[in-house]
């Protein structure tokens, strides 16, 4: 799995380093960076989007069943199932797409993680004798987490770079041109939350995280009519796993994966409100209704033609006859 993730954060890496290349600020790269991984996610939100409102849509039904079947469950459970299937609406498709935000994440913590290999892509055998060079520093390399020794290499570059000799000329000027993108408000963005405590600026990224999450989500499922007690299965553990998650994750990893993850769930609450205004339950339940009507018009519009072919039919063997 960390093999795919590390693949996913190769390729992620070209449209991260496009977006530096145009602003040369980390931070506004990753936005550039979210809003165009959000607009990939686009078609499966559209798709939660209508599961979601089609489920509040069907609450009624789902009610209407419980009352007439709630001591049968396994009647309960049949009939569900044919209104679904009736009304062509997958009550686990929410499910799949809720994942799919941190499948996205793994990847871009996986493009932050290794910037030097996923983001500039240099050549991997280059990257680790740097990598093998700094780790066997005296003091510098004793402090160093290994598991995140680029992002290491990158806070150390302005005092080794001179002993990089394994990097080309354009290659040193690359880093360093990359390397001097990553502050925010007094932080660098390669630097954990959990290195500098919980009472450091790094802390509000987690928090933020948390807040954004629950607040979006919150605010999606009050746009579609819906609230937590009418959440079943996934969605509702996701709900509740979901930003701890988030706060747990951002504060261990990088603060940039954190400021990526509060952007991308801004972002994806403003796609929520669009998507509501086109996709919400009401509008759905009006286009389906119209959709039922414009069907029931057109068979009994083929029935009359029918019944108007027969009687033309009969009435010319009538004719026929008669001059017979």
């Amino acid at each position: 799995m960390n093999s795919l993730f590390d693949f996913i954060g190769y390729v992620f890496g070209y449209i991260l380093y496009w977006a530096y290349t145009l602003i040369p600020n980390f931070a506004i790269a990753l936005l550039i960076f979210t809003i165009i991984l959000r607009g990939i996610q686009f078609p499966f939100q559209i798709k939660s989007q209508k599961a979601m409102a089609g489920n509040v849509r069907l609450q009624r039904k789902q009610q209407q069943l419980q009352e007439k079947y709630g001591k049968d469950k396994n009647k309960f459970n049949e009939e569900l199932q044919k209104l679904y299937e009736k009304e062509n609406v997958n009550p686990m498709s929410g499910c799949i797409t809720s994942l799919l935000p941190m499948f996205l994440l793994m990847g871009v913590y996986y493009t932050i993680r290794r910037p030097l290999t996923n983001t500039l892509h240099l050549a991997a055998e280059h990257v680790n004798e740097a990598v093998k060079y700094v780790m066997g520093l005296p003091v510098v390399g004793a402090n160093i987490n290994s598991y995140y020794s680029e992002i290491e290499l990158i806070n150390h570059f302005n005092n080794i770079k001179d002993n990089l000799t394994m990097f080309t000329g354009d290659e040193l000027a690359k880093i360093e041109q990359f390397a001097s993108g990553f502050n925010l408000f007094g932080m660098n963005l390669l630097e954990s939350p959990n290195a500098h405590g919980v009472f450091s600026v790094y802390i509000l990224i987690p928090i933020l995280c948390f807040i954004s999450y629950v607040a979006t989500t919150m605010f999606s499922m009050r746009l579609n009519g819906n609230n937590m007690n009418q959440q079943q299965g996934c969605m509702k553990a996701m709900f509740i796993f979901m930003p701890l998650v988030s706060a747990w994750f951002s504060y261990s990893v990088p603060a940039a994966v954190g400021v990526y993850w509060i952007l991308s769930s801004v972002i994806g609450f403003i796609t929520t409100v669009v998507l509501h205004k086109i996709c919400n339950a009401e509008t759905l339940t009006a286009t389906d209704e119209a959709r039922r009507v414009a069907l029931l018009e057109s068979e009994e519009a083929q029935v009359r033609a029918v019944v108007r072919k027969y009687n033309s039919t009969k009435t010319a063997k009538k004719q026929k006859n008669k001059k017979k």
